[in-house]
């Protein structure tokens, strides 16, 4: 037993302190994104970009300002305001961060980091034209009126060529479905907002409906 005392105690050490974060042999990487919020014309809306059309990962996609962390950021909430920054051709005092949302594990690969945030004038943006075609912004009123369109997908894996079945003879060998998820579907003003872009606004929507519902009641009665 001392041999095994003296391993555990070696273990607790080297773990002392440490959080546990996802094991990345999937090739997860991290990612960090602002939900931007601003004042216009028709009150408090999310503002959204549309993706470049010469980019090559999803272009023309409707998605906030973000991207790829950086080892120069210290922080998730420091990778969204410089991502934000970049894109949008703002300052850091520019925005004004009010906090993280929940992350997501994605199934394609970035773990994405949510936060929310205020662009405190519209009119200083100037947006990076090698990485946005436009931005719009949809009013939080329509947003909480008008619920998403839902559909579902479909995960399934199946086993490559160099699968052992030798070892596992029951292994299908064919596709076989795993889970399913919903997926939202936004549309406004000929846009449609959905993916990973979608899932974040649906539970900032979710998760604060009343406070913000109370937010338009007050700045409709000033």
């Amino acid at each position: 037993m001392e041999a095994l005392e003296r391993l555990a105690a070696t273990i607790e050490n080297g773990l002392r302190g440490r959080e546990p974060e996802p094991d990345r042999d999937d090739n997860l990487w991290d990612a960090a994104v602002l939900l931007p919020l601003v004042n216009t014309p028709d009150g408090i809306s999310v503002l959204f970009e549309v993706r470049a059309a010469k980019l090559g990962w999803q272009p023309g996609d409707v998605c906030f300002p973000g991207g790829r962390a950086e080892c120069s950021d210290d922080s998730f909430a420091a990778t969204a305001v410089r991502e934000t920054c970049e894109e949008l051709g703002l300052n850091a005092d520019d925005v004004q961060l009010t906090g993280g949302l929940n992350y997501l594990v994605t199934h394609m690969g970035p773990i994405i980091h949510p936060y929310v945030g205020c662009i405190k004038d519209i009119n200083k943006i100037n947006f990076n034209k090698d990485e946005v075609d436009e931005i719009f912004t949809v009013p939080l009123a329509f947003l909480l009126n008008n619920p998403p369109r839902v559909a579902h997908m479909e995960l399934a894996n199946k086993a490559g060529d160099d699968f052992p079945f030798d070892l596992l003879p029951r292994q299908p060998r064919e596709w076989r479905k795993r889970k399913g998820y919903s997926v939202y579907f936004y549309e406004y003003g000929g846009h449609v907002i959905w993916g990973l872009t979608a899932r974040i606004l649906h539970g900032f929507l979710n998760r604060f409906a009343a406070q913000l519902k109370a937010a338009l009641e007050g700045e409709a009665s000033c």
